[in-house]
């Protein structure tokens, strides 16, 4: 709790200091935040009141056509223990209170280019929240799009056509916990799934590289996308059930390709998602489809079905399972800047004989409050 709250001092302290040097100057300095007022329940538990998230950035505009940005995540719920198993240990605090991003953007060729943290611009649908359509990530998000990147990225927009590279330290494996909220119990209420994570406290040390490319009109999206990378030797251990009996995994291969596609017409949209990769040994190609009615200022209602494949036979390790989600989503405005959003799970696997699947379908109702 004291590492939490010095953290938060710090954070809050030169959010303060950006802000008082931007009174003395023009143009100013904006901060913005907005905070996440969560109610979980599920199958085994009753409901949960929860902060699940509070967000402050600062952004800065740095001549004519340039500017930096700066954004922390704080998850008051999570606790403060250790994670991982020697020698790639970690705390949740990197995970509490975490940096969303941290980097500048200029102008550079025909193009911009972003040096620093934030999300990855080209490989697949940046899931920012009007992209991802939910509140809630959803699986497909979760293991190829959700975590972000450190690095070069560059993009560029010529009539229709747009496209752009990324440079960046590769992610590493880890696992996301399909219905996880504050109280869940993992195993029982959860179920993990392999997925790349930003994990600071013990980054790859591999570099990746990825590119994207297609069309961009007012009422459809189309884009390709791919990217290559290495994972490092040390720090597969999350795959290690696929691995087997009696052998060693070296398997660093960490290669993906996505195609994507959004359709609107008016506040009538369909959006559509594919990708496959290899994360070391194991293959996992996912897909996910929403459709939705959003218009603006008014109620809207979204609707997104995913699964995730693995090329591996299923043990009664629930990790090696194929996952399908179900997400259905409700919002009503309150007042600008304030809605309501309820968003439902229904979660489901497809589990071997003998073996039993995690009651983990979720239900949440949420204020956001924007200032």
């Amino acid at each position: 709790m004291a590492r939490f709250t010095a953290t938060a001092t710090i954070v809050c302290a030169t959010v303060c200091m950006f802000a008082a040097g931007g009174l003395c100057q023009a143009p100013p300095i904006e901060i913005h935040g907005y905070m996440l007022n969560r109610m979980y329940t599920n199958p085994s538990m009753s409901a949960r009141f929860v902060t699940e998230r509070l967000s402050l950035s600062a952004q800065a505009k740095l001549g004519e056509d340039a500017n930096a940005y700066v954004e922390y995540y704080f998850h008051p719920w999570l606790t403060d223990k250790v994670l991982g198993t020697a020698p790639n240990q970690f705390t949740v605090e990197q995970s509490r209170t975490y940096m969303e991003s941290c980097y500048v953007d200029l102008p550079f060729g025909p193009g911009r280019i972003r040096i620093g943290k934030g999300r990855q611009l080209n490989f697949g649908i940046t899931p920012s929240y009007p992209n991802r359509r939910t509140s809630q990530y959803g699986i497909f998000s979760e293991t190829f799009t959700q975590d972000r990147i450190q690095g070069f990225q560059w993009y560029a927009k010529s009539g229709s056509v747009d496209g752009g590279v990324s440079f960046f330290l590769d992610q590493n494996l880890g696992t996301r916990s399909i219905g996880d909220c504050a109280s869940a119990i993992p195993g029982v209420d959860t179920q993990a799934h392999i997925c790349d994570r930003d994990n600071s406290a013990n980054n790859s040390g591999r570099m990746a590289i990825s590119g994207k490319i297609g069309l961009t009109k007012p009422n459809l999206q189309f884009h390709v996308s791919g990217c290559v990378g290495k994972l490092n030797p040390a720090q597969l251990a999350p795959v290690a059930p696929f691995v087997p009996a009696g052998q060693t995994n070296t398997n660093t291969d960490h290669n993906k390709f996505a195609v994507d596609a959004v359709w609107n017409s008016g506040p009538f949209f369909l959006q559509g998602e594919w990708a496959t990769g290899k994360f070391s040994l194991l293959g996992i190609t996912g897909y996910q489809l929403s459709a939705g009615w959003k218009p603006s200022g008014k109620p809207s209602f979204v609707i997104k079905w995913a699964a995730l494949n693995n090329d591996k036979s299923p043990t009664t390790n629930p990790l090696t399972w194929n996952v399908q989600q179900l997400t259905l989503g409700y919002v009503h405005p309150i007042r600008k800047g304030v809605w309501l959003e309820i968003n439902y799970e229904k979660n489901m696997t497809s589990n071997p004989p003998g073996t039993t699947a995690p009651e983990n379908d979720m239900l949440l109702w949420e204020i956001f409050t924007g200032f």
